[in-house]
């Protein structure tokens, strides 16, 4: 099985080199770039096409719009995304933050103060299609995510 081609785009240096050795460490991963802005982000991922970009909600040219960009191009013939799996990767565990990421294509959220060595894990999760929300203020964006939608009817449930 090839390793799994990562991209960290963060802001800041000394996280995003701590992120960069943790994924290292495993053999399931390869960094293949490493991102300060949301431009050098995007230039990263046309050339490299990673499988996953983690992303730091807060830093310049990142958070939501750069999410957009990353999973807005679609599959005719899936209907699904063809860029790459998108992590936020932030210290706010807001639900508004939580949910715009989501809403912007994100498939999972991590707290930067939150993560260790289980992060490998937790990515790799996320390539086999979980969502992935291990930020203490997930409950409340579900709750809040599920009050927005509108209510399933019998039609709904198999």
């Amino acid at each position: 099985m090839p390793p799994i081609r990562v991209v960290v785009a963060d802001d800041d240096l000394s996280f995003r080199g701590a992120l960069v050795d943790v994924l290292e460490d495993d053999p399931r991963f390869v960094v293949v770039g490493i991102a300060g802005t949301g431009d050098e982000l995007m230039q990263l991922v046309d050339r490299q096409d990673p499988d996953v970009v983690l992303l730091d909600i807060r830093m310049p040219g990142g958070g939501p719009e750069a999410a957009r960009r990353l999973t807005r191009t679609v599959d005719p013939a899936t209907g699904g995304s063809t860029g790459p799996v998108v992590v936020a990767v932030s210290a706010q565990v807001g639900a508004n933050g939580i949910l715009a990421m989501l809403r912007a294509g994100a498939t999972g959220y991590l707290g930067k103060g939150r993560l260790g060595a289980q992060l490998p894990d937790l990515v790799a999760r996320t390539l086999d299609g979980e969502v992935v929300l291990a930020v203490p203020g997930a409950v409340d964006a579900l709750r809040q995510l599920l009050a927005d939608a509108p209510a399933p009817t019998t039609s709904d449930v198999p």
